[in-house]
């Protein structure tokens, strides 16, 4: 088994210290590499660039000579070793819900910019040892292992799955909920103008409402990382759990908290539609390169469509303020240029250099798969139910394509998987 050991001795440092034991070596040299991005943030980041102080070593604790092949691979010369131990350190002062962060106050990581991984073996059971400052604690969605001297222990079933588990390690508060019998988490890093009776209690009433959509919650368990900043904003879904960043004093007034539990209730909705309901070629992952695919309108737009309207049916939301936003999201779309130039599909294939890296002519030139997504959506929800008389509508759409293309099978095809979900639904006319 290949185990990651990480520790913050210094956390003012900004450093996260890393040993990675590889064990079973049948090759004279090993490879290991570090992502260049993180799944649900399309584009390179290029993590390997905060990675330090790199040294491997043989059973004996010899030095072992090394040499980097590219910027973001490592090639351990092992000659007829069967293990090896690698040590670094990762550099970490940047606070997003996409990258990694250490300081005095907390630690939060995403494994994918500190953990490399053997090619080869990514499909391999993980082990994962967290070392802590006294007095902290680890909050992640990954099973836990046996316990460790003075450490945390958990398992991974494979690389995707260490990847798709943030970590947030400090002095946070943990506050717990279960909807049927399942065990729900929110760790919160920071304080603010939040109620925390009234957040616990709206935020299980958002899960409650997506159980309801899909007639089941499917995870074990659901961890909700919660980071309270000054101005800093953001979410990012994963697996089992999720992360997002707020204000600390969006909870007040009501308009501002209404954009806290959007984000909560699109990043959830996330757990169906992409993390499980998925593009074909997004997992398992290419983590050195872009992975391109056309239907991000749909990974995005349907979960825009649905994080208000399930607030809606959560009793969280009027409907009049829902086709409030509507009206807004509408005039927002007539106002950008760029959408007689960029089509959705354009705008999800080059979101890894479009999207994610605005200039001042984007608005002239490109369109938001989020926000067109979400009113192509609605589009089409009203025009199943006007075909099917009532009967029918996108729930059934996507419930279809979830029953379709079930996690463990290849995902939705590039072209025509949708409109056959679709036309299921609702008959040829509804295309």
């Amino acid at each position: 088994m290949i185990t990651y050991t990480i520790s913050m001795p210094e956390p003012h440092s900004h450093l996260f210290h890393v040993e990675v034991a590889v064990d079973v070596l049948t090759t004279p040299s090993l490879e290991l590499r570090l992502p260049a991005w993180t799944p649900g943030s399309y584009m390179i980041r290029d993590y390997a660039r905060h990675v330090q102080e790199f040294t491997a070593l043989g059973p004996d604790g010899s030095v072992l000579p090394w040499h980097k092949t590219a910027k973001d691979a490592w090639q351990v010369e092992t000659g007829s070793l069967a293990q090896v131990l690698v040590r670094y350190k990762v550099y970490a002062y940047e606070l997003t819900v996409r990258t990694s962060y250490l300081d005095a106050s907390h630690g939060y990581f995403n494994p994918a910019t500190l953990c490399l991984y053997v090619p080869g073996r990514t499909n391999e059971p993980l082990g994962v040892q967290v070392v802590l400052p006294v007095g902290w604690r680890v909050s992640t969605a990954l099973e836990r292992g046996p316990e460790g001297r003075g450490s945390e222990v958990f398992v991974a079933q494979d690389y995707d799955e260490l990847v798709d588990s943030p970590f947030e390690c400090g002095t946070q508060r943990v506050l717990s909920f279960t909807v049927g019998e399942v065990p729900h988490e929110l760790a919160i890093y920071g304080y603010g103008n939040e109620d925390e009776a009234r957040l616990l209690a709206d935020t299980r009433r958002i899960v409650e409402a997506q159980r309801d959509m899909f007639d089941g919650l499917p995870y074990p368990h659901y961890l909700f990382i919660l980071h309270l900043t000054d101005g800093r904003g953001g979410g990012l879904e994963h697996r089992n759990s999720v992360t997002n960043m707020v204000d600390r004093w969006t909870f007040q007034p009501e308009r501002s908290y209404e954009r806290y539990l959007s984000l909560t209730s699109h990043e959830l909705f996330h757990v169906w539609n992409v993390k499980r309901l998925r593009p074909a070629v997004l997992g398992p992952f290419d983590y050195r390169r872009e992975n391109y695919t056309r239907l991000l309108w749909f990974v995005e737009g349907v979960t825009s469509y649905y994080d208000e309207l399930l607030l809606v049916r959560a009793g969280l939301m009027k409907p009049e303020r829902f086709l409030d936003k509507l009206a807004d999201e509408i005039l927002a779309l007539q106002g950008q240029p760029g959408r007689h130039l960029q089509t959705l599909e354009e705008s999800s294939f080059d979101a890894w250099v479009k999207f994610y890296r605005p200039d001042e002519n984007s608005a002239n030139t490109s369109i938001s798969y989020y926000l067109k997504g979400s009113l192509v959506c609605l589009l089409l929800d009203m025009a199943i139910r006007r075909h099917t008389a009532g009967e029918r509508s996108l729930d059934d759409v996507i419930r279809e394509l979830y029953g379709r293309y079930p996690i463990s099978g290849p995902g939705i095809p590039e072209q025509g998987g949708v409109l056959a979900a679709v036309e299921m639904v609702a008959g040829n006319q509804g295309g």
